[in-house]
């Protein structure tokens, strides 16, 4: 293989159960990787092509084979290769670098990208908590706020919260099937387990160790 046709990137994808802190820690992640190269699954949501038929690839086992996303999979090749890329929604410049984030939670099991993911961090966290968490975000109520705060909220305020907790768990009921046969499909194929009940900084510190040629200090391989 030719010096040019080596891969110049090193991609980390981050997935999970739903609410274990997957942005959290991709975004610490950058921070502390100072330089890498982001990618989210969701900002590329234009672009996904899923099944014509959903319920019934739910009812078949919800296989990530038949979910792709090309601009995604072009953009992570372009990196890899040492090319530029623009944000799909800010249209912002996004530079190469030696270490690539991925946040998508299929992880490498959907064919389209699989052989671009070198390392597969999973965040692990029971189903109760999950949707604990999520409640707990479509309330408003995981962001630190003022004492006295939700008495003091308005009516529609606090109409607006319980409808956006009502949406939530409406659709998780209704998909509940899918969340947790691809947590399961997705969490057999991850290289490390992160246990998401620990503390944030925990849970970082654990990722920056699993990722080679990487200092728990945070410094990029060229950086050393």
């Amino acid at each position: 293989m030719s010096e040019s046709m080596k891969k110049r990137s090193f991609v980390v994808c981050i997935c999970g159960t739903l609410a274990a802190g997957k942005t959290t820690l991709i975004r610490s992640l950058s921070e502390s990787l100072a330089g890498s190269a982001v990618l989210v699954f969701d900002e590329y949501e234009q672009f996904g092509q899923w099944p014509q038929d959903f319920g019934q690839w739910i009812a078949e086992g919800c296989d990530p084979g038949e979910v792709a996303n090309p601009q995604l999979r072009a953009d992570l090749q372009s990196l890899q290769s040492g090319r530029a890329v623009c944000h799909p929604l800010s249209n912002q410049r996004i530079d190469p670098s030696p270490i690539t984030l991925l946040e998508d939670p299929f992880g490498r099991t959907r064919p389209d990208n699989a052989a671009l993911i070198d390392l597969v961090l999973f965040l692990d966290l029971p189903w109760d908590l999950s949707v604990a968490r999520m409640a707990q975000r479509a309330l408003g109520l995981d962001r630190p706020e003022p004492q006295g705060s939700l008495e003091d909220a308005s009516r529609d305020d606090l109409v607006a919260r319980i409808d956006s907790a009502r949406q939530w768990l409406d659709d998780y009921i209704s998909r509940r099937e899918m969340y947790t046969t691809l947590s399961g499909t997705v969490r057999a194929t991850a290289d490390v387990i992160l246990d998401a009940t620990q503390p944030a900084a925990t849970v970082l510190m654990k990722a920056l160790e699993a990722i080679p040629s990487v200092n728990v200090d945070g410094r990029l391989p060229h950086e050393s």
